[in-house]
């Protein structure tokens, strides 16, 4: 009976992560806002405006991260960490997916630290610059700091790291440096002293010192032990039967409950995803299950798999609603002091103080504990169903202001006014035109487009700022220099030109398709395969080879190595190398 029981337990385990295991993201595909101090924003890959960072904030691909006078650090998982100075900006440009495990970040300007603990595969990780590529093979520690004349300097603390440019690569070793000024290496790999030289050096030692704290009894699987310390910081761990180890939170208030307070966010590879204010909320909300037990209150159930919000919503006709999914996949209920994980009546209790609800004009607001409705209003709705699938309704495109930070720099700011209930608009694609002259910046921007009309607000900061009327015509022709599909809606930066240097493998899913349709077409057995690139932005060339799918021949790399090189002439080191005491 016991052992039908366990199996009758897994089986519904199982089921409740079924809709997670079809998903196309990894437990790894969004890195986590880990640390902010000062202020950053964060442009989403197909958004106009820029938020501000929080903790906890995810960032999926194609995001743009920056500081302005504050630093930040993003954990990318086991163990891998991107830390930003101040006044820097990268993008995420490529994050784990079912399939590959590459991480690709840009950085566009400023100082940048990477500790790497975990590299299953070398290249795995690619640093790409203005002017030079880095690929990591091996683990350690890396700064790289990128210039506004467009100079780059590569310190490698810990590491190898293969470095591109148009004169060819070369590798650097544990405690070497290295200079690059467009395209080309100014000076060869030399040694340096390895010690902390400026703030941003001794705050990359103490966060990495943080880290190292490990404690003598752990509690999460492998693939969740970087939340071993925080969680043991906030909480403490006890043994609930059937589900082993559960962790309670300590020093929350008496109404608190999970997904309660923070906000929901849209990312366009999962939905809706909750960000929790909670510092130790990452694992908590995005991993297991909760439940309410008697004396502990509120536990935290560990689990492996990732997910934008374990909960079951409520969507009514003027309202959303949800309640934290219990360990059976059921949504749990609280009555009367008492649990209930797989409660089975036909209508969810509008007094379990498990249940949140807002009206949908507050689904986006900054901070649900503060729209969610009162319990005597919650009665007012009447019964009320939960469903484990997530709500349709997507966010309307928001307003964007205008902030300046200091000199030339301008951000565009996402207004926080939620939409007006009932309605259901679509973003249309944004396109910015940046142009710089002296201190004067122009900038044209397409407004939110509804299902009924278009609008478009035209913003020229200048000596006498100009705001055009909102509710003008749409013009034929888009404007010159608007940024097109596929340059993931950011705004261009100005006279900057991204410029790889591919890696010379065969990209194994094109081959067989690409080989599948050629042979369809000539009847031929040669087998037609794509080289990878080491950026979406290079162009991608196609070659035709005879025999089964194979690696890319070596003769060829190096023809292709010596016909690129011949392109272009050696150069002298220019000037004197200064050395990093």
């Amino acid at each position: 009976m016991r052992k039908t029981a366990g199996i009758l337990f897994a089986l519904l385990f199982s089921l409740s992560m079924l809709s997670a295991e079809e998903t196309q993201y990894t437990n790894y595909s969004f890195a986590r806002l880990s640390y902010v101090t000062g202020k950053t924003f964060l442009q989403r890959a197909t958004d106009l405006g820029f938020e501000e960072g929080t903790v906890n904030m995810p960032i999926s691909e194609g995001d743009r991260f920056g500081t302005t006078d504050g630093r930040a650090e993003v954990f990318l998982g086991k163990g891998n960490y991107v830390r930003l100075n101040n006044d820097t900006k990268i993008d995420f440009l490529k994050l784990p997916k079912k399939g590959y495990d590459l991480v690709r970040i840009r950085i566009l300007l400023g100082s940048v630290y990477f500790r790497v603990q975990s590299l299953e595969e070398e290249k795995n990780i690619e640093i790409h610059t203005p002017d030079a590529s880095f690929y990591v093979l091996d683990e350690g520690l890396y700064r790289i700091d990128v210039r506004e004349n467009n100079e780059i300097e590569l310190f490698v603390y810990q590491g190898m790291v293969e470095a591109a440019g148009e004169t060819g690569s070369v590798l650097v070793k544990d405690e070497q440096r290295l200079e690059t000024a467009n395209g080309r290496f100014t000076s060869r790999p030399t040694r340096f002293y390895a010690a902390a030289e400026d703030s941003f050096d001794r705050w990359s030692e103490f966060r990495d010192s943080q880290l190292r704290k490990h404690l003598a009894e752990t509690y999460l699987p492998e693939e969740l032990e970087d939340y071993e310390q925080e969680l043991a910081e906030h909480g403490y761990w006890t043994f609930i039967p059937p589900y082993g180890n559960v962790w309670v939170p300590q020093g929350v208030a008496s109404d608190w409950r999970p997904y309660y307070y923070g906000r929901w966010t849209w990312l366009s590879l999962c939905g809706w995803t909750w960000i929790p204010y909670e510092s130790w909320g990452w694992s908590t909300y995005h991993y297991g299950r909760w439940h309410w037990g008697l004396g502990h209150g509120w536990y935290w159930i560990p689990t492996r798999i990732w997910g934008p919000a374990w909960v079951s919503w409520y969507g009514g006709y003027d309202y959303f609603g949800w309640a934290p999914l219990s360990y059976y996949g059921y949504p749990g209920v609280i009555l009367n002091n008492m649990y209930y994980g797989r409660y089975g009546g036909s209508y969810y209790p509008y007094n379990s103080r498990a249940l949140t609800v807002i009206h949908k004009n507050q689904l986006k607001a900054r901070n649900v504990s503060k729209s969610a409705l009162s319990p005597e209003s919650v009665r007012s709705l009447g019964k009320t169903r939960l469903s484990s699938l997530q709500q349709p309704v997507k966010p309307s495109a928001s307003e964007v202001t205008i902030e300046r930070t200091g000199g030339k720099k301008l951000l565009l700011w996402k207004s926080s006014r939620p939409a007006e209930a009932g309605k259901r608009e679509r973003p249309d694609r944004d396109s910015v035109r940046r142009t710089e002259s002296g201190d004067s910046k122009r900038i044209e921007d397409k407004a939110v487009r509804s299902t009924k009309s278009v609008q478009e607000r035209k913003i020229i900061p200048k000596k006498a700022e100009k705001v055009s009327r909102v509710g003008e015509k749409k013009p034929s022709a888009p404007s010159r220099g608007a940024i097109k599909k596929g340059s993931y809606g950011y705004p261009s930066s100005p006279k900057i030109s991204i410029k790889n240097y591919p890696r010379r493998i065969k990209t194994r899913k094109s081959s067989s398709l690409l080989g599948r349709i050629y042979q369809s077409i000539t009847g031929s057995r040669r087998v037609l395969t794509r080289r990878g690139s080491s950026s979406g932005f290079s162009r991608v060339t196609t070659s035709i080879r005879s025999g089964s799918r194979s690696r890319s021949s070596s003769a060829s790399s190096r023809s292709s190595s010596s016909s690129r090189s011949s392109r272009s002439s050696s150069t002298k080191s220019s000037g004197k190398v200064k050395k990093k005491k």
